[in-house]
């Protein structure tokens, strides 16, 4: 059977196959020529007075449009039997998935290799389209080259004059670079675009979490204020690009100290905070804190440069200091002033304890 036929057999007497395509405007172009081809203009509706012959010239053209809807469509269209057999594929589905006609007709879409996932979905689909006619939804598909594939589908159920399910003609969609850029805006709306460490914002949802965590099993979360000390002499005596590859090679050095669950994240310029989760007394952080200053504070070579640089770091505790993460980060940043009066290279603790590389005080 050709697609004219199947779509004169099946189509004629349910214009769901036309009506769920009309917003594809490749296929309204199509459509609009062919009808100015077959007379149907503004002038030639009035003069049409004979009702059956008007019925007649439509159920002529009505398959010849289906036809052009279904081959111009830049979604793919699947016609399947209701028992899941394919019918037919268009142009556009084969385009998608790397998959022709002569490879999917006749077989079970459900079983396809392509929708091998499809089974989670298959009794919310099926209730649906018993129910409602109709189903939609997002699917994981994998494309003939083995690629995976995130894919829209949506199907609807087309029925005889009796009310029986004739077939299913389903809409595809390719939705997987549109959800790789919606991932990656995601990614960069929480994350440093220059050390690629979390930002402000990514830093409080995991704090957030980890305090309330903490308040659950009693345990304290650290939260460091960093501030390299000296970095805008050093920025303004060898320029940006020095100053952001210093940056870059700190957050990755103080980024190599911490925990699994551990946070760091990047504020701003030299400003860096860590949050130090899964304490059990205050004392737990100091071994860790003790490290990231002196990752800090490590020679960085740059070329044939060698660049000396410190860095100051102030300490507020949950729930000691604060309940809020935002309330934490204000007192850990006012502990760290008080490194920076004190000398700098060492750690502050809220309110007035001092912990140098070397020494106590």
């Amino acid at each position: 059977m050709n697609l004219r036929t199947f779509i004169r057999r099946y189509c004629l007497d349910s214009r769901l196959a036309t009506n769920a395509l009309t917003r594809l405007h490749r296929a309204f172009s199509s459509l609009a020529r062919y009808l100015a081809q077959q007379g149907f203009d503004d002038k030639a509706w009035p003069a049409t007075r004979d009702e059956g012959a008007l019925d007649h010239r439509l159920d002529t053209v009505r398959p010849e449009l289906a036809a052009t809807v279904f081959s111009h469509a830049r979604e793919g269209v699947i016609l399947v039997d209701p028992y899941g057999r394919v019918i037919a594929v268009n142009e556009a589905f084969t385009r998608l998935t790397g998959y022709g006609q002569d490879e999917v007709q006749g077989r079970d879409l459900n079983a396809h290799r392509m929708v091998r996932r499809l089974a989670a979905f298959y009794a919310p689909m099926k209730n649906a389209l018993d129910f409602h006619g109709h189903w939609s939804g997002e699917i994981q598909s994998n494309h003939k080259d083995g690629r995976e594939m995130t894919s829209r589908i949506s199907i609807s159920a087309v029925h005889d004059r009796h009310g029986n399910v004739q077939h299913y003609v389903a809409l595809f969609s390719d939705m997987t670079q549109m959800k790789q850029r919606l991932q990656l805006l995601e990614r960069d709306a929480r994350h440093d675009a220059l050390t690629q460490l979390p930002n402000r914002l990514l830093l409080t949802e995991r704090m957030r979490q980890a305090l309330g965590k903490a308040a659950l099993y009693q345990q304290k979360v650290a939260i460091a204020f960093i501030d390299l000390d000296g970095f805008k002499a050093l920025n303004d005596s060898y320029g940006h690009d020095w100053g952001d590859r210093v940056l870059q090679i700190v957050a990755t050095r103080i980024n190599a100290t911490l925990r699994e669950g551990d946070t760091l994240a990047r504020l701003g310029g030299d400003e860096f905070v860590a949050g130090l989760v899964g304490l059990q007394a205050v004392e737990d952080s100091e071994p860790l804190l003790k490290r990231m200053l002196a990752a800090a504070n490590a020679p960085i070579l740059i070329g044939a440069q060698t660049v000396e640089i410190a860095a100051s770091i102030g300490v507020a505790f949950f729930p000691e200091h604060g309940q809020e993460i935002d309330g934490l980060i204000s007192k850990a940043d006012q502990a760290m002033y008080l490194s920076k009066k004190a000398g700098g290279n060492r750690l502050a603790f809220c309110p007035t304890r001092f912990i140098s590389l070397n020494s106590e005080a």
